[in-house]
């Protein structure tokens, strides 16, 4: 049998190590991870094709323009990604859980994404902003809200993922997290609410390659045939540190001092 006191300083021991690391755990700002800049405002549609302080792959050799032919993109690179007012009355399927009153919508072509790091510019040849490094002794995860409309069912997909970069290339760190298109989950007829899915980098080992670098976030488009597009907002990085032993020690140390001055009352 467990004495009752054995079972509080066990409880407390595991409730103030549980509430240390929730309380160590702490956002990384990511530059305009709502998408509000610049403003749809005035824009044809209330569509902007720029973002501030994200980054686009190079078209990858599609002919662009509105003459292009065969699996060209009938208008310009450009315009794969970009970002739109997302809130009522200046959208047809406006969003309810926009984080402010802009989205970014990313075309479902193999090729496509958006990025930012220590490294990347924005379309003003601007630095993104993204300056945090992969610390020894933290987690980390990225959290995006989503929703896809018109694709190919069951077989469109978005990756989200970690990277850094070595001698300029963009590494990739771990398995991304892949979103499959299906109209089970992204009903077309509603009602248009952003679900969040998220990537993770676990604990960083002295010896990662990534170790002490600068972090790198992605989402770019996996399997595709071309159709539909993706709508993202809210982007969230956070970085957990893992309590120190000498931390969990006085965690202990407390644990006992509570079930001491519990049994010292009358």
């Amino acid at each position: 049998m467990i004495l009752p006191s054995l079972r509080l300083a066990a409880g407390a021991a595991a409730l103030g190590l549980a509430t240390a690391s929730t309380l160590l755990a702490g956002p990384i700002a990511v530059p305009n991870g709502s998408f509000e800049m610049p403003s749809g405002v005035g824009q044809p549609f209330g569509v902007n094709v720029l973002l501030d302080s994200w980054a686009k792959p190079a078209n990858p050799g599609y002919p662009e323009g509105p003459d292009a032919g065969g699996p060209g993109v009938p208008f310009y690179w450009i315009q794969t990604a970009g970002a739109f007012i997302g809130t009522s009355p200046n959208s047809a399927n406006p969003y309810t859980n926009l984080q402010g009153t802009q989205a970014a919508y990313l075309l479902s072509i193999p090729g496509t994404g958006i990025f930012q790091d220590a490294a990347s510019t924005d379309w003003s040849g601007g630095a993104t902003g993204l300056n945090a490094t992969f610390d020894i002794g933290s987690s980390y995860a990225l959290t995006i809200g989503l929703f896809g409309k018109a694709m190919a069912n069951n077989f469109s997909s978005l990756e989200l993922s970690f990277y850094y970069r070595e001698a300029g290339n963009m590494v990739q760190v771990g398995a991304p997290t892949v979103v499959t298109y299906n109209t089970a989950t992204f009903n077309p007829a509603g009602p248009f609410t952003l679900l969040d899915y998220s990537v993770s980098v676990p604990t960083v080992q002295a010896g990662d390659a990534w170790a002490n670098k600068n972090i790198g976030i992605r989402v770019a488009t996996g399997s595709s045939n071309g159709n539909g597009y993706w709508d993202i907002d809210n982007v969230r990085l956070t970085a957990t540190p893992v309590p120190e032993p000498a931390s969990a020690g006085l965690l202990l140390l407390g644990a006992g001092w509570l079930v001491t001055r519990r049994r010292s009352r009358p």
